[in-house]
């Protein structure tokens, strides 16, 4: 307790294990079984399959037949609460829609979770040939316009872990260190981030930083579309626009004049 008579700020581990069994569920991975997320969170099985028995209990995880187990629906209703009073899509996702109509191409909203890039937003093209992404996809921050713009403004130490995970993905896929160091400080430059094809080959893409008060990259906003339609003369050509609706936001999110 502190002098008020307040416990202090630790963290509890029962609930830091709770919210790692709960992380261990993926879209790609929606379904476990106790051996794997035993595994992913690092814990014995005896131990894991307490914690998965309250769980069941409360609500939070649901344990099939086949003995696997998933995310529960308390777990479903309490996202769509959050949703509902989530800042930023409340204020974001209405400048997406319109870009998305202005420009033509996908808009996603990209921000740094752990050593990856995930996304939080995702507006869909309405063309036949578009780039499909999921809110909740987690990608490499070492390659494609949004994870090189989230490094552009990273703490060093972020750019340094990342720059020893270089490796090709494509054939446009930057792998040399001083090259990528080189295209980090042009995007701080420029104020935007352009890829061809580094993640995904025939895609181009766009991103400009939101910032936060601090300066630092809180969220990337990309456009991306097929390179036989999103050209780089017309990915450039909207970026300005793109930059003008994220100081926007910025101001909005972040409270500055």
């Amino acid at each position: 307790m502190n002098g008020k008579g307040e416990p202090k700020g630790e963290p509890v581990r029962a609930v830091e294990r709770a919210f790692a069994v709960m992380e261990s569920f993926s879209l790609d991975e929606p379904r476990l079984t106790l051996v794997e997320i035993s595994e992913k969170i690092s814990l014995p099985m005896s131990t894991t399959l307490r914690m998965l028995t309250t769980l069941v209990t409360m609500g939070a995880l649901k344990r099939y037949d086949d003995r696997t187990y998933s995310l529960g629906d308390r777990i479903y209703l309490l996202g769509a609460v959050a949703r509902a009073h989530y800042k930023p899509s409340l204020i974001i996702q209405p400048h997406m829609q319109r870009l998305r109509d202005e420009a033509g191409e996908a808009v996603s909203l990209y921000g740094i979770e752990g050593e990856d890039r995930v996304c939080y937003e995702h507006v869909p093209s309405l063309l036949t040939m578009r780039c499909v992404v999921r809110v909740g996809d987690r990608f490499q921050l070492w390659a494609g316009a949004s994870g090189k713009l989230l490094l552009a403004y990273a703490p060093e130490e972020v750019v340094t872990r990342e720059l020893k995970k270089l490796i090709p993905i494509t054939s446009a896929t930057i792998v040399d260190k001083d090259k990528f160091l080189a295209e980090l400080s042009d995007i701080r430059a420029r104020d935007y981030a352009i890829s061809h094809g580094e993640r995904e080959d025939g895609i181009i893409s766009i991103a400009v930083p939101i910032l936060g008060q601090n300066g630092e990259a809180v969220y990337a906003l990309s456009l991306a579309g097929p390179a036989l339609r999103f050209t780089e003369e017309r990915a450039i050509a909207i970026v300005p626009e793109v930059q003008k609706i994220c100081v926007e936001m910025a101001n909005q999110l972040f409270g500055r004049s």
